[in-house]
């Protein structure tokens, strides 16, 4: 498993995994457009995270796993450099859970933001999400405070939990 840029060369496996994951990931957080999944609509979202990401103010990454397969996304946004803070977000596809790759990715990007001189992340996980929870603790993220109705998916509203990491 490793991390890599997104690039533009990404698009079609990556409208593929976000296309054979669609269902898994609207289970847990917001759906994307519609107009995303397809060729122009995740062409326009890479440029997006590229444009971001030459402002220094996304780390778009892609997880990949041994095979060259999309395995996930992680990435670090609202990059702030005066304030030395970010605030990390990540995805599995479905069939990449329960292996110990989100820790590594989370892990992995851990690094990166210590690159990028970034001094705080900030990270959120559902109250019901308890396999996030146990990767952000393994990496040493701590509980901050829980945020009530903080997003709604599938039309019912969640309380989350807010995660931070002082990075070394």
């Amino acid at each position: 498993m490793e991390l890599r840029l997104l690039s533009r060369s990404d698009y079609a496996s990556l409208l593929r995994f976000e296309v054979e994951n669609r269902a898994w990931f609207e289970s847990h957080i917001n759906p994307r457009e519609a107009s995303f999944y397809s060729v122009d609509g995740v062409k326009s979202h890479i440029e997006e995270c590229l444009s971001q990401y030459q402002r220094k103010a996304m780390l778009p990454m892609l997880i990949v796993d041994g095979m060259g397969e999309i395995a996930g996304r992680i990435n670090l946004t609202d990059i702030n450099l005066v304030l030395r803070e970010a605030y990390l977000g990540y995805r599995l596809g479905e069939k990449f859970t329960g292996r110990g790759i989100a820790k590594r990715a989370v892990e992995q990007i851990t690094q990166l933001a210590n690159e990028l001189n970034l001094q705080t992340l900030i990270a959120f996980a559902s109250v019901d999400n308890i396999a996030s929870q146990k990767v952000l603790a393994y990496n040493g993220f701590v509980k901050m405070k829980s945020h009530e109705n903080f997003a709604e998916v599938q039309g019912k509203n969640i309380d989350c939990i807010e995660y931070q990491k002082i990075v070394k």
